[in-house]
C-alpha cells in the first residue's frame, strides 16, 4: 500500500515517524536484528522478552486508517467535522481536547502547510 506522506499526519498534528512508540519500537526491532538473539545464547531469556514488548508498542495502523487510540475525542470530533485535522478548524485555539503539544503542531501546519511541516519533521530511522 502506498500511502502520501499526509496520512500519517494524525488529527491532532502529531507525526506518526515521530510518535516515541514509533522510534522506540523500531529502534528495538533494529537492535533485535543486529544482536541475532536467535544464535545467542548469552542473552537471557529476560531480556529477549522484554526487547519484544518494546518491538509491540508500534500502532498496527496508524490514526487515519483505524489505528491509534478507539476513544480519541480529537479524531471522533475531526470524523464528525468531516476534516483532515485540527488545523482545518477555526476553533482549535479555545479547544479543550488539545493539548499544548498539539496546538503548537497545529499552528506550525497552518502556517507552512501539511507538506513542509513534513519537510521539516520527518525523522529518519
Amino acid at each position: 500500500m502506498n500511502l502520501s506522506k499526509e496520512k500519517f499526519v494524525a488529527y491532532c498534528g502529531l507525526y506518526c515517524p515521530t510518535c516515541y512508540k514509533m522510534r522506540i519500537s523500531e529502534i528495538a526491532k533494529q537492535l533485535k536484528k543486529k544482536l541475532n538473539f536467535d544464535k545467542s545464547d548469552f542473552l537471557s531469556k529476560e531480556f529477549i522478552s522484554d526487547l519484544n514488548k518494546l518491538i509491540k508498542l508500534r500502532c498496527p495502523k496508524i490514526c487515519k486508517l483505524g489505528g491509534g487510540n478507539k476513544d480519541c475525542s480529537i479524531k471522533k470530533c475531526c470524523r464528525d467535522k468531516k476534516i483532515s485535522g485540527c488545523w482545518e478548524c477555526v476553533e482549535f485555539k479555545n479547544c479543550d481536547k488539545l493539548k499544548r503539544q498539539f496546538i503548537d503542531n497545529i499552528k506550525k501546519i497552518k502556517k507552512v502547510g501539511i507538506k513542509k511541516y513534513i519537510q521539516k519533521i520527518n525523522f529518519k530511522f
